[in-house]
């Protein structure tokens, strides 16, 4: 068995825009993003470039390799492959895991920092990057013994004419795929389509998180009307992440497509095509599935905000219409009591004492009856008061 390359990679939405943000910081160290020259030349050691390109291909991509002997390519579409050529392998699996989390991770995680945040949903998230090996002529046994060596299992194998390919949860190996390029299209578009699912799939699980953040708010019985902004607060921050993944989840489609145009079938062989499950009719299937929940997760949110909006509308007009009573009340008695003078009043040390206290009395009677719409409970849903806390 004679192992070749190793490959890991990852995708995440962007454009030939961002590509030329990358190409300016890594190539001259420059930026227009307001990056201090100490953050820009930080970057610039991280991803310690020996040898950096701009090519034109199907997509166009920057091309680098490092001074450690790792090649990578950047797509404008955001797909990144990262290779080694096997010498230890692994010393070289472990090179190419450790540059990819300690540096270039980084360095891109810096310069795609401005603009709109990425959601801490997201942001919390370990990415799995499996190991992609070619190697030639191997045996069943020798492969066996290569994933026992990754402490990973073999739970799938597929087979076409002399090629091979075994699955493993962290770990893909494919033996006897001897042309170079075609193995890189068939590996990219590998790592496009797991990780376009696997981000999916993401969705899905923050939809059920953000959904249960809601119903744990908007299915309560009964809501005490001091609590009413903390919960609207807590419903804006989750319809921020609601807005941000939901823009992401409809760019993806143009992806989807773009990535379509440029894989050809017959070049990348139809009879590889059962190994890999090129199928971009299911990521596209998947995807309208995911929008549709995002829809009707929007849609349950504005419904839990549409009763909060309620009931903090009924606690302030309940409140205004107290306080319209005291100042009535206020204004009636001091009329009836100017009415029976027959003198204008004077100034007096008394009488502004009791002009303090009166005020003094109202403010503690405002504070009463805030107090007491402040801590009646409402109904969630049709904001009626219910009645009050004892």
């Amino acid at each position: 068995m004679k192992i070749k390359r190793v490959y890991i990679g990852g995708w995440f939405q962007r454009t030939t825009l961002h590509l030329t943000e990358v190409w300016d910081v890594f190539k001259n160290g420059k930026s227009g993003l307001g990056f201090n020259k100490k953050q820009l030349d930080a970057i610039q050691k991280l991803v310690a470039i020996d040898h950096i390109s701009r090519e034109n291909g199907k997509l166009e991509y920057i091309l680098i390799s490092t001074t450690s002997g790792i090649e990578y390519r950047i797509y404008e579409d955001g797909l990144i492959v990262l290779e080694k050529e096997i010498v230890s392998l692994q010393k070289d699996v472990a090179a190419l895991k450790t540059y990819y989390d300690t540096r270039l991770s980084k360095a891109l995680s810096v310069v795609f920092s401005k603009g709109a945040p990425v959601p801490k949903e997201l942001a919390n998230i370990q990415t799995i990057l499996p190991y992609i090996l070619t190697v030639e002529d191997a045996t069943k046994a020798e492969v066996q013994k290569l994933y026992k060596d990754f402490k990973e299992d073999i739970y799938s194998t597929l087979q076409t004419k002399n090629v091979e390919v075994y699955r493993g949860a962290g770990l893909i190996v494919i033996n006897n795929l001897k042309d170079q390029q075609l193995t890189r299209e068939i590996i990219e578009s590998q790592i496009f389509f797991r990780e376009f699912k696997t981000q999916l799939h993401r969705y899905l699980t923050i939809h059920r998180i953000v959904w249960e953040k809601i119903a744990r708010i908007k299915e309560q019985e009964f809501i005490v009307g001091s609590d009413v902004d903390a919960y609207r607060g807590e419903l804006g921050d989750i319809q921020k992440t609601i807005d941000l993944i939901g823009a992401r989840i409809n760019q993806m489609g143009v992806y989807i497509r773009t990535r379509q145009k440029i894989t050809d079938v017959e070049s990348i062989d139809a009879y590889l095509n059962p190994l890999f499950q090129f199928k971009f009719e299911t990521l596209q299937d998947t995807q309208e599935y995911i929008k549709y929940l995002w829809d009707m997760t929007k849609q349950y949110l504005a419904s839990a905000l549409e009763s909060f909006a309620e009931i903090q509308n009924k606690s302030t007009k309940n409140s205004i219409a107290s306080l319209q009573v005291i100042t009535t009340i206020g204004v009636v008695a001091g009329i009836l009591g100017y009415l029976a003078r027959d003198t204008w009043p004077k100034f007096t040390g008394i009488g502004l004492f009791y002009f303090v206290l009166l005020l003094l009395m109202t403010a503690f009677l405002n504070w009463i009856i805030s107090r007491i719409y402040r801590n009646k409970r409402y109904r969630l849903g049709g904001a009626h008061i219910v009645k009050d806390i004892k």
